[in-house]
């Protein structure tokens, strides 16, 4: 080996060594609390898609959505879309998608259920009548985005939970 190898080497594993001694994570990397490695995921019927984008997101943090002693149980999800802005001729010229999300998560078969939590996101874009079939696609790519977001941030919210003091059963 050169000595610009060794050199190149070194300096790699010390910026290494100093990115993850300072906590820093990739991007949807996340480390979960040891009791949801597994989790029963469930939606209501509409909330397929939401569904699909949570188990991606969890499965990417290792955890199974098969089934485990948690339930994360999204309660409601809603998506309404709002006039912004008008032109001069009253017509709408931009508009913004809320986007709701109601969730909870509990020890599975608990007798109390778990507090409800709730994000609300929201994302506006312009409307051009002449351009009706591309701002059509551009609706559908925002409310995918706004799932993703919403998966992402739900999971994060996951790192922080601690089961109910109920729900623990005392060592014998």
């Amino acid at each position: 080996m050169g000595k610009a190898t060794t050199i190149r080497m070194m300096l790699t594993l010390a910026a290494s060594l100093a990115i993850t001694a300072c906590g820093f994570h990739l991007r949807g990397s996340y480390e979960m609390p040891a009791g949801l490695h597994a989790l029963t995921l469930t939606t209501p019927g509409s909330s397929a898609a939401l569904r699909d984008e949570l188990a991606l997101t969890l499965g990417r943090a290792h955890v199974s959505t098969d089934g485990g002693d948690t339930e994360l149980e999204v309660t409601r999800e809603l998506l309404t879309k709002q006039t912004t802005t008008v032109d001069s001729r009253a017509k709408a010229a931009e508009y913004t998608l809320i986007y709701s999300v109601d969730y909870r998560l509990q020890p599975t078969g608990s007798k109390t259920p778990g507090a409800i939590q709730s994000l609300i996101l929201r994302r506006g874009y312009q409307y051009d009548t002449t351009n009706i079939v591309g701002k059509n696609t551009e609706e559908e790519t925002l409310v995918q985005e706004l799932r993703r977001d919403a998966a992402h941030q739900i999971v994060r919210q996951l790192r922080t939970w601690t089961p109910p003091a109920d729900s623990v059963t005392p060592a014998p």
